[in-house]
């Protein structure tokens, strides 16, 4: 089976995205992230997937090296790898002085809230890996070529993510950071930022997309492309 592997498992390009808005004085923002690195085996265990030790030590790191720009708070996916990345993003965040919120939140939309059959899609995802097209899962999905009865129209699951992300960033101005899967962001960066996932390399783990506010419009950026202005509802 041709896996794709990360050639940046600790978030660097992330981490200089965060750092230069924070020179821009960016600090109301959300980070949607890959969970740190784990093993790929097959689709049968890829829920229980935990973290390697090498991602326990690149998401505590990921978290010393975030910008002191006020308050962070922590999201992640129901799944364990995900939950056990935020926290120890937060401890290496929290070690460094940084100020958090006390506890990890769960969100149920960091997880593919919009896939209906889930052993269905992991298999025809990693059917694709066997052959040695893992992009090919998801140009089929964009183009409209997966059933709804196995997962959701993606234009339409795009903006629900999207929908799901934009209230973090109400209120007082924080650091959200929202640790999710590769599916997750493949769609936001395919609608939103025009990053085709066949050409570029494979979602690498703790890589984020991160949305900010400034003067009242919302921005979405990545290390790839320059930033876009979001679309209004």
């Amino acid at each position: 089976m041709s896996i794709p592997t990360s050639i940046d498992p600790t978030g660097s390009k992330t981490l200089q995205v965060l750092h230069d808005l924070h020179a821009q004085g960016m600090t109301n923002y959300a980070v949607l992230m890959r969970h740190a690195d784990r093993p790929i085996d097959h689709a049968g265990n890829d829920l229980a997937m935990q973290i390697s030790e090498a991602g326990r030590r690149a998401a505590y790191e990921f978290g010393r090296a975030l910008p002191c720009d006020g308050r962070k708070r922590f999201y992640a996916s129901p799944i364990d790898r995900c939950v056990e990345t935020a926290t120890l993003i937060a401890r290496g965040c929290q070690a460094a002085g940084g100020e958090t919120s006390p506890d990890v939140t769960i969100m149920d939309t960091l997880f593919a809230f919009f896939v209906r059959d889930v052993e269905r899609a992991d298999g025809l995802l990693y059917e694709t890996f066997g052959k040695g097209d893992p992009y090919r899962f998801f140009r089929n999905w964009f183009d409209d070529k997966y059933p709804p009865k196995m997962i959701d129209n993606a234009a339409l699951a795009a903006r629900a993510q999207l929908d799901a992300l934009l209230p973090l960033l109400q209120g007082p101005s924080a650091g959200n950071i929202c640790v999710s899967h590769d599916i997750n962001l493949f769609l936001i960066k395919e609608y939103y930022l025009g990053l085709h996932p066949e050409d570029h390399e494979y979602i690498q783990f703790l890589e984020g997309v991160v949305i900010y506010e400034r003067r009242g419009e919302f921005y979405i950026v990545n290390h790839q492309t320059d930033a876009r202005k979001l679309p209004q509802r």
